[in-house]
């Protein structure tokens, strides 16, 4: 398996896969490396056990030997020449137009090729000839031409941020993340191209750095602009300050402004602070539906423990109730009883006396008027036994 080598030409040059062949490397090593444009000094970043196979990607170039002190010094006047050389190269390229900027220039170890970066408007990209035409009439070198966009520009010129500090994508950085004004936001900034563009004219690459945190902050918080339910009554929230995690509440009933921390703020949210959207479309509505029920609502049955004693007894008032039943029923049979032996009675007298006294029930009583009225008006005659009247 062929052993493979990551270097780079630069700093924070994108970063080139090399074949040494049988030369032992270390980390921080300088090698020399031949291109189709002549040879350059690049310092090794990855040796070949650091390289997994299959993760390579463009070409493979070749390690030729080990930077002696020499090279090095001769790859430090090439650089010092190219600085120099492009206050030259920028005043041929205005000839040409005015708006057109010279990135960078490159020279090979040996001093035969010129690698040229520019910037330029888009409409300007059929002038390439003509400004290739006049860098060729005032150099002797082969000349390379490329379009780079803004950002490597500022990659390949260097200096200093916003911060104060060194560029970022000329110091480590090797690629460019996507960035938009959502991130800006997301972080509490102005959308103000003055203050979160940097020395390039685009949007800072230090937006996408921290703009996870300052959404897991921003996540339990409720968002600018928004009015919660809080227990003092309803608040609007001002602003939230990212960096001392600070949320400002706008009272509406009393026109007080507070600033609460966001732990504690979302420590209660949910609980005693919500947002009044959810207050009106959904809390509103359960309490209405609370409110129809407990108005619709006749009783409340609470479940209680039964006695030891009365376990085997499912139902005691259904047992009460059978006892009246029964102590009724036992007193009307004795007074059914009284009466029936006081007819008896009567009924034994002998033929031709008359009881001279009544009881109060018997006149009272309906079983004795009917009997009275059959006595009065007589058995009913049979027809078929009934004698035929003669006049």
């Amino acid at each position: 398996m062929e052993k493979i080598a990551g270097v780079r030409l630069s700093t924070a040059a994108e970063l080139i896969y090399c074949s040494p062949g049988e030369i032992d490397l270390k980390i921080g090593d300088y090698v020399i490396i031949s291109t189709n444009r002549g040879e350059h000094v690049g310092r090794v970043v990855l040796t070949p056990d650091q390289v997994m196979t299959g993760t390579t990607s463009g070409p493979i170039r070749v390690i030729e030997r080990l930077a002696t002190e020499d090279d090095i010094s001769r790859d430090h006047r090439a650089k010092d020449k190219a600085k120099e050389e492009i206050v030259h190269t920028q005043a041929y390229a205005a000839r040409i137009n005015s708006k057109i900027r010279v990135a960078s220039l490159h020279y090979d170890l040996a001093g035969n090729y010129l690698d040229i970066k520019y910037t330029a408007p888009d409409q300007q990209h059929r002038r390439e000839n003509d400004l290739l035409k006049i860098l060729s009439q005032n150099y002797s070198e082969s000349i390379n031409l490329s379009k780079i966009g803004d950002r490597d520009r500022a990659k390949e010129t260097g200096g200093f941020g916003v911060c104060g500090r060194e560029l970022c994508c000329s110091s480590w950085m090797t690629t460019f993340p996507t960035i938009s004004i959502k991130l800006a936001k997301d972080q509490g900034l102005a959308p103000n191209p003055s203050k979160i563009s940097g020395v390039c004219g685009r949007l800072l690459c230090c937006l996408t750095f921290e703009v996870d945190a300052y959404r897991e902050i921003a996540g339990t918080l409720p968002k600018v602009g928004k009015t919660i339910s809080t227990p003092a009554g309803k608040a609007k929230v001002l602003s939230i300050n990212y960096l001392s995690e600070t949320v400002r509440l706008l009272f509406k009933d009393t026109g007080e402004t507070i600033q609460i921390s966001a732990e504690e703020l979302r420590a209660q949210m949910g609980t005693t602070v919500r947002p009044v959207e959810l207050d009106s479309k959904v809390e509103a509505a359960v309490r209405r539906e609370d409110e129809e029920r407990q108005k619709n609502l006749l009783a409340v049955l609470t479940p209680v423990d039964t006695p030891p004693e009365k376990e085997a007894d499912p139902n005691p008032k259904r047992l009460d109730k059978s006892k009246r039943d029964r102590s009724k029923n036992k007193s009307r049979q004795g007074a059914s009883s009284n009466k029936s032996s006081s007819n008896q009675i009567a009924r034994r007298r002998p033929a031709g006396t008359k009881a001279e006294t009544t009881s109060s029930e018997e006149k009272s009583s309906p079983q004795s008027k009917n009997r009275r009225r059959g006595k009065r008006g007589g058995r009913r005659r049979n027809p078929e036994n009934q004698s035929p009247r003669t006049d």
